[in-house]
């Protein structure tokens, strides 16, 4: 996998400064933004480099920026930015209702940030090491369970940053102990979307508002999904990015 196209100057920056041996002062510096944090692109596209470079990695990234500390605290930066957008979120947005062609897109943002198949499992191991030291398999079901099955069809430059923000907003749960129940409420939410958010919560050793956290995350940035690809469809453009709505193949001329 290669490094994506950038979404403005952040991505730009880091994109352009992976290519090659690191400066000795890398120019890699968090904006505020303008935008909400689940809408900016160029903060949810930096974010996801980020947590890919931990994770599958990419081809066209220099060997030498592997643990380089800039890159590191600007990571750092970008994921105190994300996670204050996170906290701030209430679950307010209700699912736009999708017809046939909606769910049909709705499926491909889905099999791009939705966690695999062995969240039930790893919500079990999380449970069993909540508050202890977290032993080496712990640790890996976790690193497991916050990458995404990507062989979808569907590359990142496709995908718009509300569905960028639920990948996000999974590996940040998932890579940090300190927020180990926000991660359960997260997987759990993910399990019962469409349904009662608390209807299937697992009895867990978590602080309540953790895992609150977690379900209105979830939740949330999911129903403003459903609400993007309904007003893109409805302005009669797809909800992918650098896609075109397919065309009738009877064309009209005339004048």
């Amino acid at each position: 996998m290669r490094l994506p196209a950038p979404r403005g100057h952040m991505s730009a920056a880091l994109v352009a400064a992976l290519r090659v041996d690191p400066l000795p002062r890398p120019a890699l510096l968090v904006s505020g933004g303008t935008r909400e944090t689940y809408l900016d692109d160029d903060l949810q596209l930096s974010l996801w480099i980020c947590y890919e470079l931990g994770m599958r990695g990419f081809d066209d990234v220099h060997p030498a920026w592997e643990d380089h500390p800039a890159l590191a605290q600007f990571h750092a930066a970008l994921e105190a930015r994300w996670e204050e957008g996170l906290r701030s979120l209430t679950e307010s947005t209700q699912p736009a209702p999708l017809a046939a062609e909606g769910l049909t897109e709705l499926r491909q943002h889905h099999a791009f940030w939705r966690p695999r198949r062995e969240m039930r499992e790893a919500l079990r191991d999380i449970q069993g090491d909540l508050y202890g030291s977290r032993s080496e398999r712990t640790h890996s079901v976790l690193f497991t369970v916050t990458l995404r099955d990507l062989d979808c069809g569907t590359s990142v430059d496709e995908m718009p940053a509300p569905t960028l923000a639920l990948a996000n907003a999974l590996s940040l749960f998932g890579l940090h102990q300190r927020l180990v129940g926000a991660l359960v409420g997260f997987l759990t939410a993910v399990d019962t979307i469409g349904g009662d958010p608390f209807a299937q919560l697992l009895p867990v050793q978590c602080p309540p508002d953790d895992i609150r956290l977690g379900f209105t995350v979830c939740h949330e940035l999911h129903a403003r999904l459903t609400q993007h690809v309904h007003e893109s469809l409805l302005a009669g453009r797809t909800s992918l990015r650098g896609r075109w709505m397919p065309v009738s193949s009877r064309v009209n001329v005339g004048c």
